[in-house]
């Protein structure tokens, strides 16, 4: 028997076959690593374009007002007296930003509105007249774009040139979106893509890196304006960036990105590149990219003052000084004091000083405003002043009333006033502990710092705090008052209505006699607190008070908290004098407080707040 066996036979391939089949392999690699690159930089572009797109049509989209509280006057302090003292947002508004294209009011960098520049106004027509009409122009939307209206000219420069290089970007990434798409569909022979793509990508990440160090630059640096309101700027004192800038950021990283992996993953004969390879590759063209503009970020962050310590404050300029407000807004002169009542109708709210007799309640409707209950040292308050008048300027049934007595220094200087041609000084509520047969309330004093002052006389202490004052520095006590409550801006807000809860006077009243028993020598620091003082505590929003304000003339420096002592208690003269010689002491002058001032008419039961309260 015969086997039978078959034999096949099997083609080799050539070696010239075997290196067509893998460089169509390569090809196909190639091809598709290709197409991946396409793709994924038809998505960027695609996504670049309407960020760009949605930056430049949001006016507030580079940057915006920063909270009011952290806001510092814009405008020229040498111009306070004449009524020019704004931050930001009174000239503004509060949520006021501005955009690559045009601001929050939809108005360009060119555009300067108002009927000209504002220097060209104060040459025409004076600082008085252009403060008076502030308000009217901020209502009519008058001033359009402020950097054009203020003549920032080379800030103004600054914002065209982000313009520019925005609609550059977004003119450019539609058509990368359209090279892309035409690439991915095969139109576009590879060797044209690479070089292409990747100068295009690279000018594209080079744009949002001048971006970027445009808008560190233009945020750090100090801008001149050719007027006299607002001579200068610093953006980042009055402005956060917005997204627009982290924008620009992401652009920056996403360009970068897809450069890389056109110049990796793709080849001008359209093999593919060694695939272990691409990650590092990309990885490390990316890290060297973020690397150069970190770089070109911190010097240009350092060449506008970005790590230099903030200036020294002089020892010896009282930052307070002249922060008494007169607006409340541009020139109105809301501060100003006004008719109490016109045509049957309450024109300001609550007043002080009021009845402070236990169970006592105003006719003033108060609303939703309640006084500070707790002590101010629990508070964010501090005493920024101490002053006192003659007489007591309110009025606690028992304690300090028009049954009150005292000694016959009030009749000796009316008399002397009128001699001298003088308004007399109004005296208010006496206490009744003067007793004319007692020695420690008749014997003379001598007086070495208060001036005016008389043994037996009533004087209520006033001690205004505020949560705005110069809290912990020597610049802590000022006279006028005022200063020491206004000193810091941004803090103290008419809208919304803070003004109860920050400002706020401690009241006590004395009979001072001459006698040592009765020595306190921490008047400048508060109310006194004991046993018996600084324990019966009246509570009520109202104002401030003084002889230039009565039942037909009243404040607007109202609702301020209110808390009076209602009991009256003796104190040594030596007492007092300690208190005028801790205040000469002081580093602002007080001399305008060492004496006691006129004392206001007790307010009217319709003028006074409805919401007192009581502490023991």
């Amino acid at each position: 028997m015969t086997a039978e066996v078959a034999v096949v036979e099997v083609e080799t391939p050539s070696q010239d076959e075997a290196m067509t089949t893998t460089k169509n392999v390569k090809l196909e690699m190639g091809s598709k690593a290709s197409q991946l690159a396409n793709a994924l930089a038809i998505i960027i572009a695609a996504v670049i374009a309407l960020c760009v797109g949605t930056v430049l049509a949001d006016g507030t989209s580079v940057i915006k007002l920063k909270p009011v509280s952290q806001l510092p006057i814009a405008t020229n302090p040498a111009l306070k007296s004449e009524g020019v003292h704004y931050r930001l947002d009174e000239l503004l508004g509060p949520t006021y930003g501005i955009g690559l294209h045009h601001d929050q009011a939809g108005y360009t960098w060119t555009q300067t509105g108002a009927q000209g520049t504002l220097r060209d106004i104060l040459h025409e027509l004076g600082t008085p007249v252009v403060a008076a009409a502030v308000p009217s122009v901020i209502a009519t939307d008058g001033l359009k774009h402020p950097v054009p209206f203020l003549m920032c000219e080379e800030l103004k420069m600054a914002g065209l040139a982000a313009m520019s290089l925005g609609f550059i970007a977004e003119v450019v990434a539609v058509l990368m979106v359209i090279f892309h798409v035409l690439a991915l569909a095969g139109m576009l022979p590879a060797k044209i893509v690479k070089p292409a793509a990747g100068l295009i990508w690279l000018t594209l990440t080079a744009g949002f890196a001048i971006v970027i160090l445009l808008a560190i630059g233009v945020y750090r640096a100090t801008w001149t304006c050719q007027n006299a309101v607002v001579p200068s700027i610093k953006i980042y004192e009055h402005f956060d960036y917005n997204y627009g800038f982290y924008f620009a950021i992401v652009g920056f990283l996403s360009s970068l990105l897809v450069f890389t992996v056109m110049m990796v993953c793709t080849t001008m004969s359209g093999a593919a590149a060694a695939p272990t390879k691409v990650p590092v590759k990309v990885g490390g063209g990316v890290a060297v990219g973020i690397v150069l503009c970190a770089i070109a970020s911190i010097i240009v962050f350092a060449a506008n003052g970005g790590f230099a310590p903030p200036p020294a404050a002089d020892p010896n300029v009282n930052p307070c000084e002249g922060q008494k407000p007169y607006h409340a807004g541009p020139s109105d002169k809301y501060f100003s004091n006004t008719d109490c009542v016109k045509d049957s109708i309450t024109q300001t709210l609550e007043q002080a000083g009021g009845n402070v007799t236990k169970g006592y309640k105003g006719g003033l409707d108060a609303h939703s405003r309640v006084p500070i209950t707790v002590p101010y040292s629990q508070t964010d308050l501090c005493p920024v002043n101490v002053h006192w008048h003659l007489g007591a300027e309110h009025l606690s049934v028992g304690e300090f009333d028009e049954h009150g007595k005292g000694p016959g220094y009030l009749n000796e200087m009316r008399t002397l006033h009128r001699q001298l041609g003088e308004a007399p000084m109004r005296q208010g509520f006496q206490c009744h502990h003067y007793k004319a047969n007692d020695a420690k309330f008749t014997k003379a004093y001598n007086w070495k710092y208060c001036k005016k002052m008389e043994v037996g006389q009533t004087y209520e202490i006033h001690w205004p705090h505020s949560a705005a004052g110069a809290c912990g520095t020597k610049w802590q006590y000022q006279t006028p008052f005022y200063d020491g409550v206004f000193c810091n801006d941004g803090i103290i807000s008419i809208a919304p209505l803070n003004t109860f809860k920050k400002i706020g006077v401690q009241s006590q009243t004395f009979t001072v006699v001459n006698d040592e028993a009765y020595y306190n020598g921490d008047l400048f620091k508060g109310m006194l607190v004991d046993d018996v003082r600084g324990k019966d505590i009246a509570m009520y929003t109202g104002s401030t008070t003084g002889t230039s304000r009565d039942n037909n003339v009243c404040s607007r420096y109202t609702p301020i908290t209110w808390q009076v002592d209602r009991k009256c208690t003796m104190i040594s003269a030596s007492s007092f004098d300690k208190l005028c010689k801790d205040m000469k002491e002081n580093a602002d002058s007080m001399s305008g407080d060492l004496y006691p001032h006129g004392s206001r008419t007790v307010v009217a039961h319709h003028l006074t707040a409805n919401n007192q309260q009581s502490r023991k």
